[in-house]
């Protein structure tokens, strides 16, 4: 069982709240600063129980001593403290005598934003390896661990695996419950018909999910760089495209165990290598220096037809290069039929996700998820290591043992 907030006692209490800051930045200046502001509903809630609030998260990678520069989490300090909003400080380190005193000072509804955990990678890298006396140091800061950052909940950190194995008092915050509200059901009891469309550039991270949902999806519609293994893995010349060999043998499995769910496109854009034409063109007729970008207008009235029966849509990737106008046409009409139909859409996070915004159909869908990796690992494994670190024995079982 995993509580959420409203289930625990977070009056005047220490609380140690993870949160996602990995944000764009640039010069210094924050491009995006939508995850910051999806984790004020979880701040707000604890600064009106008076709690005493310490805030982690990572940011970027730190190998060297130069990357704290271009990593720190003093941009995100300076963007909250600016709407005048909250009573915040600034560590400026992840761990020692300033971050405890200031814990320990911190007055009720007061914040402490903590630089980049990550920082304690550099020597010995203590944040990503879940170091046990990491975990322990910081869990001695608090009363009350929430977790709110379902983004890096796939990560063995010890901000993430390692805290909440050291606090009794745990939870999970409302970017989180929000995510498994609407994830869950994707994995236990979709409404049918389900329709999967998945699509991006690499099949090998994407090989399993697709095996998981497989099982319980009426369709998985293929398109971009996962199509195009699958089309070779089905025999077709695919020409130039990019294409995952070390998942062939694996897309030709599933292709023969889920071939009546597995729908590929039947015609594509193509641009001749070093080219800047483009053609329309069905399979058969790729030539060898072809290179797929999109699906064609064929596919797209094929999975329009199936689109337009499903009562559950589950979009994870785009059917091709969105970035590149002649090749965006295919997932923006996904998204536009998608956003259209009568099923309740729910989007994968990640380039699905920016592309939705892109194309203008962020308000037009169900609920786009905030992870990437983390949304994936979800739905492939039916957890995530956050997750676990977070249940803890229903209170029925406690009074059977």
């Amino acid at each position: 069982m995993i509580k959420y907030l409203k289930d625990l006692d977070l009056k005047e209490k220490r609380v140690i709240l993870r949160v996602d800051y990995n944000v764009p930045v640039e010069n210094g200046k924050i491009i995006n600063t939508k995850k910051i502001d999806d984790s004020f509903e979880t701040i707000d809630y604890l600064v009106k129980e008076r709690a005493k609030i310490i805030v982690l998260s990572h940011f970027g990678r730190i190998k060297t001593e130069d990357d704290k520069k271009d990593n720190t989490l003093k941009p995100i300090y300076d963007y909250i403290k600016s709407l005048n909003k909250y009573d915040i400080l600034y560590s400026a380190v992840p761990m020692g005598d300033m971050l405890t005193t200031m814990a320990n000072t911190l007055e009720p509804g007061q914040i402490v934003l903590v630089e980049n955990t990550r920082f304690l990678d550099l020597n010995g890298n203590l944040e990503s390896s879940n170091d046990i006396q990491l975990s322990m140091y910081w869990a001695s800061l608090a009363e009350v661990y929430i977790d709110d950052a379902f983004a890096s909940m796939h990560r063995f950190h010890s901000s993430i695996t390692g805290i909440p194995k050291e606090i009794e008092e745990k939870g999970a915050g409302f970017l989180v419950e929000k995510e498994i509200e609407n994830l869950k059901p994707l994995i236990t009891n979709p409404n049918k018909p389900f329709t999967v469309i998945m699509g991006g550039a690499k099949l090998d991270d994407k090989i399993e999910l697709i095996y998981s949902l497989a099982e319980i999806a009426d369709n998985i519609l293929l398109g971009g760089g996962i199509a195009n293994t699958f089309l070779k893995a089905s025999g077709y010349d695919i020409g130039s495209s990019l294409v995952s060999d070390e998942s062939l043998a694996k897309a030709k499995a599933i292709l023969a165990e889920f071939k009546d769910k597995i729908v590929l496109p039947k015609d594509v854009i193509v641009s001749p290598t070093y080219s800047q034409t483009y053609e329309l063109k069905d399979l058969e007729d790729i030539v060898i220096d072809d290179m797929i970008g999109d699906i064609g207008s064929k596919t797209v009235e094929h999975f329009k037809s199936i689109i337009e029966k499903a009562n559950t849509i589950f979009i994870n990737g785009t059917v091709g290069k969105y970035e590149e106008k002649p090749f965006s046409n295919g997932t923006q009409e996904i998204l536009n039929l998608a956003a259209n139909s009568k099923a309740k859409t729910i989007v994968g996070g990640g380039d699905a996700g920016t592309a939705a915004k892109k194309f203008g159909y962020e308000e037009k869908l169900d609920f786009i998820s905030t992870g990437g990796g983390a949304t994936l690992s979800y739905i492939a494994n039916r957890t995530l290591p956050g997750l676990t670190a977070l249940e803890i024995a229903d209170e029925e079982d406690n009074s059977k043992s």
